[in-house]
């Protein structure tokens, strides 16, 4: 894998699944993240579970059909 250390990636979808699992990759590598995913449920989950690998976490609740949305974000 790439260096991803002190990058940051934004991950749609992070609230589970595919997205959750590269989420929980890419924190282990050392990578910051901006999670979004419709779900603030789900979301913050996935953010209490990258918290624990000491990198920078933000969340963002939209969806990303709303392109007003992704262009704010």
């Amino acid at each position: 894998m790439k260096n991803f250390a002190d990058k940051v990636a934004m991950i749609t979808g992070a609230g589970s699944g595919i997205g959750r699992a590269l989420a929980e990759e890419l924190a282990d590598e050392g990578c910051n993240l901006a999670l979004v995913d419709w779900n603030n449920e789900s979301l913050e989950e996935t953010k209490e579970l990258i918290r624990k690998k000491n990198v920078s976490v933000s969340t963002h609740v939209l969806d990303i059909k709303d392109k007003e949305k992704i262009k704010e974000l």
